[in-house]
C-alpha cells in the first residue's frame, strides 16, 4: 500500500527570506531605484529584485541554468568552452538573467532602467562565464583564474540589451574551485569569529567547505554532482509540485508513505518524480529496511525473497538499464523508481563531502568533536530530513544544537552586498586571507573518499 501525504510547496531557491533592517541599507534616498542579486548555480539560477531605499525584496525567481544543455557540471562547461563555445555559454547566462529580470519587472510595473545595481555570486566557473572571462585556466592543474578580487562592469559592456544600464559587481572568490558563493556564505554567516571553531558546508552541484579555526580561515571544494538538485537521477526533478520529498518504508508489511510537494493552488497531488532531498530520505529508508546494504548495493528480488522480505517489498524490486531498482509509485499516469545508479550518485557525493571535511580538520589537527557550529548551506539543506542525512553519512553526527540549516546563504550574501557597500569590502577582505586547500593535490583524499563510501554515520 502506498499512502500519499502532502507538503506545501515553498520557493525552492529564494535569494532572500529575511527583512533587512535600516542598518543594512546604504541608499535610503533612492526611492525609485532597484537592484538585482543573482546566485548563478551550476544547476539553478536564482534572482532577487530589491528596492534600494528600504531593502524590500520585490520578487524572487529561480529556474534551471540554461547552460546545463552543455553539461551538468563545471568541468563539462569548461570542456565545451575549450571547444569554442565560451561566447555561447556567456550569451546563454546573460540572456537568461535578462529574461528573468524582465519577467519580474513586468509583474511589478518596474522599468528596467530603474535597476541601477546588480550583484553576482556563483562558483568560479559560473562567474567567469558570466563575466566573459577565459576559463581555460580552470581546466586542470596548475589551476589559474583569469581575474582576481571584485570584478566591476556595466550591463552595456557585458552583453545586456540597451534597456539595462546597471553597474554590475561580481563578488570575489578565493581560487579556481572556491568561488564568490563560498565567500558570500562566509561573510553572510560571519564565519570569522576568533572565539569559535565553525564549519560550513554549502551543498550543491559543487560542495564548498569552509572551516573557521578561531579566526584562521580554510576552504576547499569538491564535486558533489547534480543529484542533490534532482538532475542526473532517473526520476529526478526540482523541489516543485509533484516531487517526492520524503518517504517511510515498512519492512514488515511493505507499506510506503510518500511525502509529496503540493502547489498552493492545486486541488490534488500528482506524483511526478523525486527531488534531491527526497532521494536522500528514500536512500535512508531503504538502508533502514535492509534493502540497501552499507556498501551501496540495492538488493534484487531473489535476494529479498531469500531474506524473508514480504511480497509487497519483493514485487517492488525490479531490474532496469541502470541496475537494480525499487518502485516507489506506479499507476497508469506515472511510475517513479529509484535505481542503483541514483544510489551511487548520492554515495559518491556524500563520500566526497565527508573526505573534504576530514582533510580540512586534519590539516588543523581537529576532529568533529572540536567544532562548535556546523552550518549546512544551500536550499537542499532546508528540505532534507536531518536524521536521514546523518544516517547515510551526508551530514556529521553532532549534537542537534550544533547543527544549523541556513538555506541559500550565498544568495542572501548577494542581497547584503547589493544593499550594503560595507559588505562588499568585508568580502574583499576575507577572500584574500582564506587558505585554500586543493583536494586534488592531497594524496590522502582518495583513501578518505573510499573510507567514506559506506552508508553509515560519521
Amino acid at each position: 500500500m502506498v499512502i500519499i501525504r502532502e507538503c506545501i510547496l515553498n520557493n525552492d531557491k529564494e535569494i532572500s527570506d529575511k527583512t533587512y533592517t535600516e542598518n543594512d541599507i546604504t541608499d535610503k534616498d533612492k526611492v525609485r531605484e532597484f537592484g538585482v542579486a543573482t546566485d548563478i548555480g551550476t544547476t539553478t539560477v536564482a534572482v532577487g529584485l530589491f528596492r534600494l531605499c528600504d531593502g524590500c525584496c520585490v520578487a524572487n525567481y529561480s529556474e534551471t541554468n540554461h547552460q546545463t544543455r552543455y553539461g551538468a557540471d563545471v568541468m563539462m562547461r569548461i570542456m565545451n568552452a575549450g571547444l569554442g563555445r565560451q561566447n555561447e555559454l556567456h550569451d546563454i547566462i546573460i540572456a537568461q538573467i535578462e529574461d528573468i529580470i524582465s519577467k519580474m519587472c513586468a509583474q511589478n510595473h518596474i522599468d528596467a532602467r530603474e535597476i541601477t545595481r546588480m550583484v553576482i555570486v556563483g562558483n568560479t566557473t559560473m562567474c567567469h562565464l558570466f563575466a566573459g572571462k577565459d576559463v581555460s585556466g580552470l581546466a586542470g592543474s596548475p589551476f589559474a583564474v583569469a581575474y582576481e578580487g571584485l570584478y566591476r562592469t556595466d550591463c552595456s559592456d557585458i552583453g545586456f540589451s540597451d534597456s539595462y544600464n546597471a553597474r554590475i559587481y561580481v563578488m570575489p572568490g578565493v581560487a579556481a574551485h572556491v568561488g564568490a558563493d563560498a565567500v558570500s556564505v562566509l561573510c553572510e554567516q560571519e564565519l570569522y569569529s576568533k572565539e569559535k571553531i565553525q564549519l560550513a558546508i554549502d551543498i550543491g552541484t559543487n560542495a564548498e567547505i569552509i572551516l573557521n579555526n578561531k579566526g584562521k580561515l580554510f576552504a576547499c571544494s569538491t564535486a558533489a554532482g547534480p543529484a542533490f538538485e534532482g538532475k542526473g537521477v532517473k526520476c529526478g526533478m526540482r523541489a516543485a509540485s509533484g516531487a517526492i520529498n520524503g518517504a517511510k518504508i515498512s519492512r514488515s508489511n511493505g507499506n510506503i508513505i510518500l511525502e509529496v510537494i503540493k502547489g498552493n493552488t492545486e486541488k490534488s497531488i500528482e506524483v511526478k518524480g523525486i527531488c534531491g532531498s527526497g532521494l536522500v530520505d528514500i536512500i535512508a529508508e531503504l538502508a533502514r529496511a535492509g534493502i540497501l546494504k552499507k556498501d551501496g548495493y540495492l538488493i534484487d528480488r531473489e535476494t529479498a525473497r531469500e531474506n524473508g522480505y514480504c511480497d509487497e517489498i519483493c514485487c517492488r524490486l525490479e531490474e532496469c538499464e541502470d541496475g537494480n531498482s525499487f518502485v516507489l509509485y506506479d499507476n497508469k499516469s506515472s511510475k517513479v523508481i529509484v535505481t542503483q545508479k541514483d544510489v551511487r550518485s548520492i554515495q559518491l557525493a556524500k563520500a566526497a563531502i565527508r573526505a573534504g571535511v576530514e582533510i580540512l580538520l586534519q590539516e588543523n589537527k581537529l576532529s568533529m568533536k572540536d567544532v562548535d557550529e556546523v552550518k549546512i548551506a544551500g536550499v537542499f539543506g532546508k528540505f532534507i530530513h536531518p536524521k536521514s542525512a546523518v544516517l547515510i553519512g551526508l551530514y556529521p553526527d553532532v549534537e542537534s544544537e550544533k547543527l544549523e540549516f541556513i538555506g541559500n546563504s550565498a544568495g542572501r550574501g548577494a542581497a547584503r552586498a547589493l544593499l550594503d557597500k560595507n559588505f562588499i569590502k568585508t568580502a574583499e577582505k576575507y577572500a584574500k586571507i582564506v587558505n585554500h586547500t586543493e583536494l586534488a593535490d592531497k594524496k590522502e583524499f582518495q583513501n578518505k573518499f573510499m573510507n567514506a563510501m559506506e552508508f553509515k554515520s560519521w
